[in-house]
This record gives C-alpha cells, structure tokens and sequence, in this order.
C-alpha cells in the first residue's frame, strides 16, 4: 500500500478544501428532486459528507468519527426498510456528534497555523457551514418533539429542507420571516444558533486578522535582519 502514500499526502495538504467542498454539495446539492426523494438524496449527501470527514482525517485514526459514519448509515438502513421516520432525530444527534468532533480539529487548525493560508480559511468556512448542519438537526428535534414549533413548516417530505433553509437564514441574520418560532423552546434554540454564529465570527475574524498582522510584523522584522548595514 506504500503507493498510495504520497497519493494520500497531497490529499491531507488540502483536507479542508475537500471537507469544505463537501460540505456545499450536502447543503446546496439536495432541494432539486422530487419531494418524495429528495430525503433519500439528503441522507446520500449527508453519508458523502461523513464519509469524506473519515477519509481526510484518517491519518489520525478518527474512530469516532467512523463510529458516527456507521452509525448514521445503520439508523438510515433501519429508517428504510422499517419505516422507523422518529429514526431522523437520532442521525441528526449522530450527526451533531461528527460535527463537533470535526470542529474541535478546525479549532486546532486554526489556533496552531502560523499563518493565514487557503487551507486555514477553508477550514474556517467549514466550522461556519457545520454550525448550521448541526443548527438543522436541533431544529429538526424540537420539531419531532413538538409539533408545529415552527409556523410555515411544511410537512414530510419538505421539513428537512426547510429547517436547513431556516438554520442558515437565522446563522446568517437574513430573517426573511418565512418560518417563523412559535414555541418557548423554538425561540430559544433560535436565539442561541444566531448567537453561536456571532461568537464564532468573533472568534475566527480576531484569530485570522491577528495572525496575518503578526505574518506581516515578522515579514518586516525579518526583512530588517537580512538588509545589509550601511
């Protein structure tokens, strides 16, 4: 297998290129089917996702990240055959899992990059774009939990798409007004996924802007070194 090893090598140099690209086919390729098959085109999109997540973290043996891949494939295999629908929440759970276990490693990348770069910035892009995966799926529970939590909601096969359409609209702070929280507990799982956005944009613009400016203070510092002396 000592091929595939340099194959592998240039692949892990742009891991969170291929994450972020799989992340925008899951959220911007699903909608565009029928009604009727678009949530097996989700889940397709979603194993894809996951999937991808094992493959460009492997190098560091993610088995909780593997765990989360099989088990979301099991919940969707039994949601199939049996007819298990509530099976949703708990792949939306499963899925919140790999999520966080995939930030934790983008918070790393982020903290320990020593300048900024594609690959720091598209690690960024993921955090934000995984913040509204996992705001989906919370979105996603409640509903399962109390239904008609949110007003203009249409019902399966559509929900999913609506709530991921509203996750990023509140991340986003857009707020068109078209679905709309009417329960308690909607309203403030609403104000926490906009307030986690807001800390994270926080977080990621003083992290980047600070290690750019401290690139360009040692750029010159160095610069200063090598002139020669007059």
């Amino acid at each position: 297998m000592s091929y595939l090893r340099r194959p592998y090598a240039q692949l892990t140099r742009h891991r969170y290129k291929l994450l972020m690209a799989s992340l925008l086919v899951l959220v911007l390729g699903s909608g565009f089917t029928s009604a009727a098959a678009d949530p097996l085109v989700f889940v397709a999109l979603l194993l894809q996702n996951m999937a991808v997540g094992v493959l460009v973290f492997a190098e560091e043996r993610p088995w909780l990240l593997l765990v989360c891949l099989l088990v979301v494939l099991g919940l969707e295999g039994a949601a199939q055959l049996r007819g298990w629908p509530s099976v949703r929440s708990y792949t939306g759970l499963t899925y919140s899992v790999f999520c966080f276990a995939v930030t934790l490693r983008i918070f790393r990348k982020v903290l320990s990059a020593g300048r900024v770069s594609a690959e720091l910035l598209a690690a960024t892009m993921c955090g934000f774009v995984l913040l509204g995966m996992v705001g989906t799926f919370l979105f996603i529970l409640i509903e399962v939990l109390q239904p008609g939590a949110f007003a203009n909601v249409p019902p399966e096969p559509s929900t999913v798409q609506a709530l991921n359409y509203f996750s990023f609209i509140t991340l986003l702070t857009v707020g068109y007004g078209d679905i709309v929280p009417l329960t308690n507990v909607a309203r403030k799982a609403t104000v926490l996924l906009g307030l986690l956005g807001h800390f994270y944009d926080l977080f990621v613009v003083s992290v980047i802007v600070g290690k750019y400016v401290g690139g360009v203070v040692e750029g010159v510092e160095e610069d200063r070194v090598t002139e020669p002396k007059k």
